[in-house]
């Protein structure tokens, strides 16, 4: 986080160098649930890696998403910006085990480019440059692999672009993201419940019946 706090403090000394702007990581940060004067960023396809804790699987994902919520005191001459990183699941673990990403300082960078010229134009009031849109290179990370399987937050097919939104988001036909994280479980499902988790119910309660079966006939008085 200190890296993307220090990262933060330069882009903003360019973007208005009068005013103090301070960023801080809210995990309890919710889409649309926003307080009088804020505003929404969501970015949709930062590049971050992942490895999981339990069994060490490792993958990458050019879909994160970066939820933002931005307020500016004028008259204190202050910005606040809060920060959410959605977590993706490990698909090669049987229970559901949420990880969160890595960045390299230059992904961090363009994420809080995309966020710096966001609130150059909501905040400041200035009009966005037609070359203010980052270009794609051939090989580019940022458009690498992303393995749908893993992703488990159903917005793999959301459309690819950052939006600046004081009250709803759209340009999606998949869960939205306040159904991410119900329940501290992102799998995209509204029920809440993996394939993986009914396999491991089914398990147990195949294991317990099993057992009670064999208790029945041990205690079974023989003829």
């Amino acid at each position: 986080m200190e890296m993307w706090k220090q990262i933060f403090s330069q882009k903003m000394q360019q973007v208005h160098p009068g005013d103090k702007w301070a960023l801080k990581l809210d995990d309890n940060l919710q889409p649309n649930v926003l307080g009088p004067g804020w505003m929404q960023f969501l970015q949709q396809r930062a590049f971050g890696r992942f490895q999981c804790s339990q069994c060490h699987h490792a993958w990458q994902s050019a879909q994160v998403h970066v939820l933002f919520h931005i307020h500016l005191d004028r008259r204190q001459r202050e910005g606040q910006v809060k920060m959410k990183i959605f977590r993706q699941e490990c698909k090669k673990c049987l229970l559901v085990v949420l990880e969160e990403p890595q960045f390299s300082p230059r992904h961090v960078k363009r994420v809080l480019d995309s966020l710096g010229r966001k609130i150059r134009q909501k905040c400041y009031g200035e009009a966005a440059h037609p070359n203010s849109v980052p270009t794609i290179v051939a090989g580019d990370p940022t458009k690498g692999s992303h393995d749908s399987t893993c992703c488990g937050l159903g917005v793999c097919s959301m459309k690819h672009e950052t939006q600046m939104l004081p009250d709803v988001i759209v340009g999606s036909t998949c869960t939205r993201p306040d159904q991410w994280e119900q329940t501290g479980v992102a799998t995209g499902v509204s029920s809440g419940f993996s394939w993986r988790q009914c396999c491991c119910y089914s398990c147990c309660v195949l294991a317990i019946s099993a057992v009670l079966f064999l208790l029945l006939l041990y205690f079974t008085p023989k003829k």
